[in-house]
């Protein structure tokens, strides 16, 4: 079974369950599930060792990863490498992103995404997240479905479990089971609160000392790729995490097309081979200059093609956070489904960095969490994100083109 084949299955997976929400209701069958499959599966002994040893369980993907670091890097004020021994659990792939930070001893990429329908390798998983006992385990992801994050935890054997739950949301899992897997929960008072702040209320909740833990970007630790860019070039990333979230390919042919028309940049496309359906498809639809690195790339590679362009078009949070963090000129198009945690970036001292440019309609209904009750039977994505026209989006792209720019593109053929 490839990867595409397993990502493309994930993905549609995960779009049926956030459609139907009996669904999503009934997968805390899973926990019994995993409970069965633990019965044989050995729980380590606890040992004396000369450093606590903390693990943290991290199963979100590259976009949320990006954030995540510009939080993490603050643990070592209350777990200090003299005392502590950091392990981080993560999706396999996005471990390169954390290998150049000083925050984790070991880093172990597991693949969260395959064990959701893999059984052989979700045994494989327990088995690796099984063969410590840790001091004090981390799930900064938070507690709000019986998610992955929350059944690896239960798999998980430590003398502390912590996890995160926002109060101002709905649960949608049983805390009597909750209070079994951890033996604390730190609580998100705040509303609304932009993604990064979130996961610095969880750092600032795992100590009662008095620490420096604020909202703030941190660039990426990346090396000059190699490949050979256009002097000047865009970015459209036309495919997204879940089918639901992908605005129309035809409206990213026509933008596309007006910013080619307005500043003779060339198009770059650039993604793992798992967008490459969604790009193949806009690919055979644009009539514009363009160069194709779309799975051609290391991790490192893809950020530096993002961090090195002229503007980036998006629908998808990856290219979006990395944008974001790098301070490229980015519009992100997108519904109002977690409006002010993935995309508004409203944080405190957020005027120190280059604002994104954020197409959205913003609804009365904004921050359903992905539980639309205007979602129709027949509708292939989300109701708020289907009313953005090409015309609403070019208006704000045009702008924010002039804003960076001034008219000055350079209009001639380029590299």
């Amino acid at each position: 079974m490839n990867n595409n084949y397993i990502y493309n299955f994930f993905k549609k997976a995960i779009g049926i369950f956030q459609k139907n929400l009996f669904l999503r209701n009934i997968k805390g069958i899973m926990y019994y599930i995993d409970n069965s499959i633990l019965l044989f599966i050995k729980k380590p002994k606890s040992q004396s060792h000369t450093k606590k040893k903390v693990l943290i369980v991290y199963n979100l993907a590259f976009g949320d990863g990006v954030i995540w670091r510009c939080s993490a890097i603050h643990l070592r004020k209350i777990y200090p490498q003299d005392k502590y021994e950091i392990t981080l659990i993560c999706q396999k792939g996005i471990n390169e992103l954390y290998k150049n930070d000083n925050t984790y001893d070991k880093i172990i990429p597991i693949d969260f995404n395959k064990s959701t329908i893999n059984l052989k390798e979700r045994i494989k998983n327990f088995k690796i997240i099984r063969n410590t006992y840790y001091d004090i385990i981390l799930d900064p992801v938070g507690i709000f479905e019986m998610t992955t994050n929350v059944l690896y935890m239960n798999a998980a054997v430590g003398k502390e479990k912590i996890g995160l739950i926002d109060i101002n949301v709905d649960q949608y899992c049983s805390m009597k089971k909750i209070n079994k897997i951890y033996n604390k929960i730190i609580e998100i008072k705040e509303p609304n609160l932009s993604l990064i702040e979130y996961y610095n209320s969880f750092i600032n909740g795992l100590t009662n000392k008095k620490i420096d833990i604020t909202a703030g970007l941190e660039k990426l630790k990346i090396k000059d790729t190699k490949i050979k860019l256009p002097k000047k070039y865009f970015i459209v990333f036309p495919s997204a995490s879940v089918n639901l979230k992908k605005w129309p390919i035809d409206r990213y042919v026509e933008l596309a097309h007006k910013i080619y028309e307005k500043t003779k940049f060339k198009l770059v496309l650039v993604g793992t081979n798992a967008d490459a359906e969604a790009i193949e498809e806009f690919k055979s639809k644009i009539d514009i200059p363009y160069e194709d690195f779309v799975g051609k790339t290391s991790l490192n590679d893809y950020i530096d093609i993002i961090k090195k362009s002229k503007l980036v078009i998006t629908n998808d949070t990856s290219a979006y956070h990395i944008a974001v963090v790098e301070e490229v000129p980015v519009a992100i198009i997108s519904g109002a489904y977690t409006y002010e945690k993935y995309v508004l970036y409203n944080f405190k001292g957020n005027d120190k960095y280059r604002k994104p440019c954020i197409i959205v309609k913003n609804k009365k209904c904004k921050n359903c969490n992905n539980r639309c009750k205007y979602l129709k039977k027949d509708d292939n994505i989300w109701p708020c994100l289907n009313e953005i026209s090409v015309s609403y989006a070019w208006g704000k792209i045009e702008k924010l083109i002039d804003q960076n720019y001034g008219g000055n593109y350079e209009h001639r053929k380029t590299a």
